[in-house]
């Protein structure tokens, strides 16, 4: 004899469990592909002084030297018409997790993410990179924290 009850149970957590995992699923391969289609990837740039980008914006940052430690990101020379700048810090060939940090425009071309972080990795690498997106547009930033 089969309870109606424990059928039901089973069949809601199956219909939860395929809710959840297909946006994220989607979600995840939207994200990695617009990572590999990037526009630019900027492998030849030191953050320190500053990396120019396509179009004349400059990115520029210090790693701190504990990259447990938050830090500020700065962007100059950027286009009147950007609306949204965001960017993601990660490794080649490793998921370190979401943690994409949103820049605010300061005015006169120039914007800022405050409180930055870098991803922790246990391999105790420190080759990151950086996807930046500007508006939609992504570019690749390639660079070693101390």
């Amino acid at each position: 004899m089969t309870h109606p009850a424990k059928k039901s149970t089973t069949v809601i957590i199956g219909l939860l469990i395929f809710i959840i995992a297909v946006p994220l699923t989607i979600g995840t391969v939207l994200w990695h592909n617009s990572r590999i289609n990037a526009l630019s990837t900027l492998s030849n740039c030191n953050v320190r002084t500053g990396c120019i980008l396509p179009g004349g914006a400059v990115i520029q940052f210090t790693p701190p030297a504990d990259i447990t430690k938050p830090f500020d990101i700065n962007m100059h020379h950027v286009p009147a018409s950007v609306q949204r700048i965001s960017i993601h810090f990660t490794m080649r060939n490793m998921d370190l997790g979401f943690n994409r940090t949103d820049f605010k425009p300061q005015g006169q071309g120039i914007w800022t993410a405050h409180h930055a972080v870098l991803p922790v990795c246990v391999d105790e690498r420190n080759d990151f990179l950086g996807d930046l997106t500007l508006d939609g547009r992504h570019y690749n930033i390639v660079f070693t924290a101390p």
